[in-house]
């Protein structure tokens, strides 16, 4: 268990996790980032290793040293022992005490709230989910949103963790530079709403906002089962389809944070109605209501009306799933056409991307084995056959989980990383240690 975080007065002095590009930032504040990145991408040091990495004179790192030990962001972890056949005093080793630090997490969609607190070692020390608000414009749901957030804030002494900032899982699409949700299809009235603003002034604590099909896919990269991969496309079957594109281990973003959307690319001219207004999109044509509704022979009217509404498939396509597993001939007509449709976003996606692993997370895992066969037989007609001969393609290991740890990742990447040398870098903070620790 990590320690529990120390009692303080007052959380209210704490800075930032980090500040925008501009802001400026102290001799001493820019020494301590210095020293937690050598920790977090040399591993552990000793003060003198330290002194050798940085350039920073032994003084000044026991000072620094001593103020990151007191407030629980790095810790003494080993004894080396002495050198040259017992000439010298054995050194401690510094490392990140990446347990004790941790993100409150929130995911929100049009039926759920999920909170979450994540340590930056990548555990799930708690979590929580509750039914999203009925009706109401985006300000009354962004207070619900927010409420549920500070009560998860309010935990993280009992798990004993310190907060370094807040992560955001949206639905829709984002501006990451702005902090703002810009759509999301399946909620009413979500647009151009505030979220990181919001939640920063109601926790205060620095937040951050991505989609959550991104988060999904850092996570899966960072954790699960796009591990040891550089080029990774994520795909994610919820009610509707989510995906991110990890490069070199960073989450690619696009022009505002909303790359990856492969739902709304067009697989058909002339295809199903989609929820974005749309025709032919692969998300309508892979929403598990469809699929249902398909196998149960419903009308081309009827299935025209299902992707706008978003309805929700409920156990119809776990048992469509079962049909198919079992050789039922419909159920498996159903499944395979849903497999040549993802197939042509997915060629599409890799002539233009190259990667080499292709992760299927939500209901994708639920088809497994079958839908993996159907998709390698389909792939080679609609991309260069050298790039499908080599890409892996596989199902998510993390579950739901693979969001609020792609929030850790991101944190903790952008939290240790070296400064520059310009004076308008971000900024490394002492962790907020709540009341009543």
């Amino acid at each position: 268990m990590p320690k529990k975080p120390a009692a303080t007065s007052s959380s209210k002095t704490n800075p930032p996790v980090w500040l925008q590009a501009g802001s400026g930032r102290s001799k001493r504040a820019y020494n301590r980032s210095l020293v937690c990145a050598a920790l977090f991408h040399e591993g552990p040091r000793s003060r003198v290793d330290l002194k050798h990495v940085t350039g920073l004179p032994l003084s000044r790192l026991s000072d620094i040293c001593g103020s990151l030990l007191d407030e629980g962001v790095i810790r003494e972890s080993m004894i080396t022992p002495a050198i040259g056949g017992g000439r010298g005093r054995p050194r401690s080793l510094l490392e990140l005490d990446l347990r004790s630090l941790a993100v409150a997490c929130v995911r929100y969609d049009q039926e759920h709230v999920t909170t979450a607190l994540v340590d930056l070692a990548g555990t799930v020390h708690w979590k929580r989910r509750w039914n999203a608000p009925e009706g109401g414009d985006a300000a009354s749901q962004l207070r619900t949103i927010s409420r549920y957030l500070k009560q998860t804030v309010a935990v993280a002494p009992e798990v004993g963790v310190n907060l370094v900032g807040v992560g955001a899982a949206d639905p829709g699409t984002v501006d990451v530079a702005t902090g703002r949700s810009i759509r999301a299809v399946n909620i009413p009235g979500w647009t151009d709403v505030p979220v990181v603003e919001h939640l920063s002034r109601a926790t205060n604590l620095s937040a951050v906002i991505e989609r959550a099909d991104g988060w999904q896919a850092l996570g899966e990269v960072s954790y699960g089962a796009g591990r040891g991969s550089q080029h990774v496309l994520f795909v994610t079957l919820l009610e509707g389809i989510g995906g991110g594109i990890v490069e070199g281990g960073k989450l690619l973003s696009g022009r505002d944070g909303s790359a990856g959307e492969i739902g709304h690319t067009r697989v058909s001219p002339d295809g199903p109605l989609c929820g974005c207004g749309g025709r032919g999109c692969l998300e309508a044509h892979l929403a598990p209501s469809r699929l249902a509704a398909l196998w149960k022979g419903a009308s081309p009217a009827d299935l025209d009306a299902i992707a706008p509404r978003g309805e929700t498939a409920g156990d119809d396509f776990a048992q469509m799933l079962a049909a198919a597993h079992q050789g039922e001939p419909r159920a498996k007509e159903v499944l395979a056409s849903a497999a040549r449709a993802l197939a042509v976003a997915l060629g599409n996606a890799i002539s233009l991307l190259n990667p080499e692993r292709i992760v299927l997370g939500g209901r994708f895992v639920d088809a497994g084995e079958q839908l993996v066969s159907l998709l390698r037989q389909a792939l080679p007609e609609y991309a260069l056959p050298e790039l499908v001969a080599n890409v892996d393609v596989r199902m998510a290991e993390l579950g739901e989980d693979s969001t609020f740890l792609g929030i850790a990742a991101r944190v903790r990447s952008r939290l240790f990383a070296y400064p520059s040398m310009g004076g308008t870098v971000e900024h490394h903070p002492s962790p907020r240690k709540l009341k009543g620790a």
